[in-house]
């Protein structure tokens, strides 16, 4: 599974050789683009349990469930099965304040784990992840929704807020590499 840019740019950055982090990106990933926002039964679900029996049962055996047999080996597996669990209560977006408070837990545990697993100081923003997962998903946002976004660039990291200024100003479902390396780019010299 390639790494969404944003990801891997954090991954090279902040932990290059830290295969946890690595698989904790990856189940994001995952986990983001298996999410439905418009079923009453999603199945999304039918996939996270499925992926959260992998884990469970320590059955590493096919292309995807390979990738997290690191968190056996760390000794997380439990704190993932949460992290899964938590996010299978993730509601349609629908309930707008229990989407937030839901995914706002999340966040929180997936920052923990990260925390957990590195000598770095870094936490994911919830509203990067939030938009990542739009991205992923190609789901139009709602100005009601984005009414209730607080964005403060000063505790979000360098290649979430690149991403969250390009996707948040246009729109845009589909960031180049380039035109996102630009910005980044940009941004660093302006900040030098």
């Amino acid at each position: 599974m390639d790494l969404f840019y944003t990801r891997y740019l954090q991954k090279q950055m902040y932990f290059r050789k830290n295969d946890v982090v690595n698989a904790l990106f990856n189940l994001e990933k995952y986990l983001f683009e298996n999410f439905e926002f418009n079923q009453d039964i999603p199945i999304s679900h039918i996939k996270q349990k499925w992926i959260y029996d992998c884990i469970c049962k320590d059955d590493y055996s096919n292309a995807i469930s390979s990738q997290f047999k690191v968190f056996s080996e760390a000794g997380i597996k439990k704190r993932v099965l949460s992290l899964i669990n938590t996010f299978s209560q993730i509601p349609n977006l629908s309930e707008t304040k229990k989407f937030l408070n839901a995914f706002k837990k999340f966040n929180q545990e997936f920052n923990k784990l990260l925390t957990l697993e590195s000598s770095k100081n870094f936490k994911t923003d919830i509203y990067f992840q939030i938009f990542f997962l739009f991205y992923s998903k190609k789901l139009k946002i709602e100005e009601n929704f984005l009414n209730k976004v607080v964005l403060d660039d000063k505790l979000v990291d360098i290649f979430e807020t690149i991403f969250l200024e390009i996707f948040l100003k246009k729109k845009n479902y589909k960031i180049s590499k380039v035109f996102y390396l630009s910005k980044l780019l940009i941004r660093l010299i302006i900040k030098k």
